[in-house]
């Protein structure tokens, strides 16, 4: 075979190598067929591990606009999956070259800060976590030889969660409920129900708290330790509010159904007690029925 003639195959195969790569489109012209743009969410261990930094892809966009592939470039592994994720359901208006559809490769990127804290917000982020931990196995593996270990710990959680970022509300509100639970134990009701009121007050009004299991439980809490405090008057209510949420959380996530029947099942039963102990027997035969149906379902 003559030089020519292999200098022509060369060319030809480049051409045709060239033809069936997507075309590139720069990210500002790329973004002007953008319709449909969802954003990523920074992963809960990429924030508890501060992690920050930019994630740089190509992405792939077949002829109707869809997108048909991601090669991430760089980024952090904890931020890139979720960058990935997001990315995969962009969506484009087609684009066009002399008038046809044709699929375009286009860079896209993802910067992620990371948050500024003052040393006591630092401190707390790096002690409050094993603190709250054991405080949560002392309650969960409840043990009256040490209970003043227990309630110190939950203390310490508690001063800790204080010291947190402000967005941390959960935390703060978990801290007070498990040292609420150890004083409980101890029958110190009086320390015990500011406490489950606080941490009841810290969670309302989160998202979706009316459909959160969690913020019924916390409605519970506060409930039982009315109630132990010989006060069914004000438990009253928040059980009724506890039974409610329940039912609309097993609504709102059907597939926690079981876990959260279990709670609704143990709550009713308390509230069947309560409405005994007020002398609402037919109240409270109507409770125990709809407890003892959730078994039987």
């Amino acid at each position: 075979m003559s030089k020519g003639i292999i200098c022509l195959v060369l060319v030809a195969l480049a051409l045709a190598s060239a033809e069936d790569k997507p075309l590139r489109v720069e990210p500002e012209v790329a973004n002007q067929n953008l319709t449909r743009k969802i954003e990523p969410a920074v992963p809960p261990l990429a924030k508890l591990a501060q992690v920050g930094g930019t994630v740089v892809a190509d992405i792939f966009i077949d002829q109707s606009g869809k997108v048909s592939g991601v090669t991430l470039i760089s980024g952090h592994p904890m931020l890139a999956p979720a960058f990935i994720e997001a990315l995969k359901k962009w969506e484009y208006k087609p684009f066009l070259k002399d008038g046809q559809p044709v699929a375009v490769v286009t860079r896209a990127d993802w910067t992620v800060g990371t948050p500024t804290y003052s040393p006591a917000q630092q401190k707390a982020l790096k002690d409050y976590y094993p603190t709250f931990q054991s405080c949560y196995r002392f309650i969960k593996q409840w043990d009256t030889s040490r209970a003043d270990t227990a309630e110190t710990t939950c203390r310490e959680a508690v001063a800790l969660a204080d010291q947190l970022p402000n967005n941390r509300v959960l935390e703060r509100s978990d801290a007070r409920t498990f040292l609420a639970h150890s004083l409980y134990r101890q029958r110190k009701l009086d320390g015990a129900i500011p406490l489950y009121e606080k941490a009841l007050e810290i969670r309302e009004g989160y998202e979706h708290s009316e459909t959160d299991a969690d913020f019924a439980d916390e409605n519970a809490n506060l409930a039982r330790a009315y109630f132990a405090a010989g006060q069914p008057e004000k438990a009253d209510p928040v059980y009724s509010r506890a039974v409610t949420i329940f039912k609309a959380a097993i609504l709102s996530l059907p597939a926690m159904k079981d876990n959260y029947s279990a709670r609704l099942r143990q709550t009713l039963l308390e509230y069947s007690k309560l409405k005994t102990a007020r002398g609402q027997q037919d109240e409270a035969a109507r409770l125990k029925t709809e407890a003892d149906q959730i078994v039987s379902k």
